[in-house]
């Protein structure tokens, strides 16, 4: 089929949690043959992405555990039937959810495939990736560092805060963008452009484990845009004049968005200026 949905009971525990969030739920609906509607879709569907995969990663972990014993405990053994109502999964159990995981990771990247390829123009971070000439993984891992600054569910917030990636950040691009060491060491190369410029800054602790984040203004033109009209009003609501109001008020109004708008595009677009990232998103949205 086109849709991201793998055959699953409507009981299935997995599809439960995912539907908890309503805009997952709106990502797993959508089909193949649809191109993504903006960027804002495409960042959610990465967003489903990691979640699977940090899914698919503590439940690889549990089995292990079950499997092979952790500290004292003795591996897990098979429930009797006796046993059978008990809420603790066998391995047996686990091993069918990894599986399932697995295959929803499957589909799902694959609908995402067939989307971005009648998708015109690109999304901003695929785009932006181009243009650093980033290979396939680092344009992933671009778009993690994307997402932890920009992500909307709470069920990829608490895979981020998990037990298996909170103890030591510098996990997260490795498990979830699918990436070796000496992958990461490339992508994070003082000498690469996107670190040169600013664009990704990487820091490296007393153990030379290195972790990176990438800067508010790449994250905010790289999800907003570079259209004054799209970007979102600001945060802060602009002081009213007492006893404004009506028409006149409103249009007050409107025209102090508009301008606390403009202000702030200047102001970012000034911060990123001679970068790749601008360049890139100034020949996708079209320069002022």
């Amino acid at each position: 089929g086109l849709s991201t949905r793998v055959p699953m009971t409507e009981g299935d525990p997995l599809l439960h949690l995912l539907h908890t969030e309503h805009c997952f739920e709106a990502v797993l609906s959508r089909r193949a043959d649809e191109p993504f509607d903006d960027d804002r879709e495409h960042l959610l569907a990465a967003e489903l992405h990691f979640t699977l995969q940090s899914l698919y990663v503590q439940a690889l972990s549990s089995l292990r555990t079950q499997v092979v014993g952790c500290g004292r405990s003795p591996p897990h053994k098979e429930k009797s039937p006796a046993a059978a109502a008990s809420p603790e999964c066998t391995p047996g159990e686990t091993a069918a959810r990894v599986a399932a995981i697995k295959e929803m990771q499957r589909s799902h990247a694959a609908t995402c495939v067939a989307r971005l390829e009648l998708t015109s123009p690109p999304p901003r971070v695929l785009s932006v990736a181009a243009a650093y000439a980033l290979s396939e993984k680092e344009a992933v891992a671009l778009t993690l560092l994307v997402l932890q600054r920009s992500h909307r569910t709470a069920l990829f917030s608490g895979c981020l805060g998990s037990d298996n990636f909170e103890a030591d950040q510098a996990l997260l691009p490795a498990l979830l963008c699918d990436a070796s060491s000496l992958e990461l060491a490339a992508f994070y190369d003082e000498e690469r452009p996107h670190i040169k410029e600013g664009i990704i800054h990487v820091d490296e602790d007393y153990s030379s484990r290195q972790t990176a984040s990438l800067s508010f203004e790449a994250c905010d033109a790289i999800v907003n845009g570079l259209r004054a009209e799209a970007r979102p009003d600001s945060y802060r609501r602009p002081y009213l004049v007492p006893g404004s109001g009506g028409v006149e008020g409103e249009a007050a109004a409107a025209r102090t968005r508009a301008e606390a708008k403009r202000v702030k595009l200047d102001r970012l677009r000034l911060k990123l200026s001679g970068t790749k990232l601008l360049m890139a998103l100034d020949s996708l949205e079209g320069a002022p």
